[in-house]
């Protein structure tokens, strides 16, 4: 990657003593140790770029773009869901309260 990266979330993935990540920026997310080296070669790969990421419970990851809310698969970066919305906002901050 060439030029400023924009980074949403350092996600740590379960079931792994906190040795392995997944990195979000841009509209992509890489699966990585803490030593830098990739443990996968899958690719979390938005279908827009989100302005706002967050890790949810349900081992999933949400991303909010202009035009809609996609829910991903943490383990394997797969769309479980989308939920468009016609109003564009730009979020401080993405999370979840009280499994919603």
């Amino acid at each position: 990657i060439q030029g400023t990266i924009r980074p949403h979330a350092i996600i740590i993935l379960p079931n792994t003593s906190g040795m392995e990540l997944l990195l979000t920026y841009e509209d992509e997310g890489i699966y990585i140790d803490i030593y830098g080296h990739f443990t996968k070669e899958t690719v979390l790969q938005w279908g827009e770029t989100p302005a706002s990421v967050a890790y949810l419970q349900s081992n999933q990851v949400m991303g909010w773009g202009e035009k809609a809310i996609e829910l991903r698969s943490v383990e394997t970066g797969n769309l479980e869901g989308v939920f468009m919305h016609k109003k564009a906002q730009k979020l401080k901050f993405l999370c979840e309260r009280n499994d919603k």
